[in-house]
């Protein structure tokens, strides 16, 4: 593992919030291997929390289109962005929920640490997608007379990227999977 890779910036992060409790006790050798496993877990719940986040911050800026919309008293377009405001509500959950991280996958599997890397580098590409999408919809600055069919491509194209992230996030399971 080497030292600027996202699962060991993670578990550095999950070191530095442990402290000194953590390093007296990985001293013994018996814990010292269960804090070795369990620094994974934690270096999991650190990236769901900073993903499930980073999709969060993604509601607002389409909150404020819609606003625009309402302000403007465009009947035609109020309610267009709500189905990315669900999608991105419902991948929120998906994150958060049991069914994403690694306790999702099944308590059976042992992982190996290089099955464990390999899902930290996917879910940092996960997160690196959603700091694309972030700076795609905040960059979005609708004119006062823009058409409806604009507007509707524009939900359309986001839609999309939310589709490959929402991909992306159940071909997750593959990667720990080997298929």
């Amino acid at each position: 593992m080497t030292s600027n890779s996202p699962v060991s910036q993670y578990i550095s992060r999950f070191k530095a919030e442990k402290g000194k409790i953590l390093s007296f006790l990985s001293a013994f050798p018996f814990y010292g291997e269960v804090l070795k496993n369990h620094q994974y877990y934690e270096a999991d719940r650190i990236s769901r929390n900073e993903l499930s986040k980073k999709l969060d911050s993604l509601k607002e800026p389409i909150r404020r289109i819609e606003e625009n919309f309402v302000r403007e008293r465009r009947m035609d377009l109020i309610g267009s962005t709500e189905v990315l405001y669900s999608i991105l509500e419902r991948l929120k959950n998906e994150i958060i929920g049991a069914s994403y991280g690694l306790n999702g996958l099944g308590t059976g599997f042992k992982a190996t640490e290089s099955e464990l890397e390999a899902l930290a580098e996917w879910d940092y590409s996960l997160i690196h997608h959603t700091e694309e999408l972030s700076t795609k919809v905040k960059s979005t600055n609708f004119p006062a007379d823009v058409s409806v069919d604009t507007i509707r491509n524009w939900v359309s194209n986001f839609r999309s990227e939310l589709d490959e992230f929402d991909s992306a996030l159940k071909s997750r399971k593959d990667v720990f999977l080997k298929r």
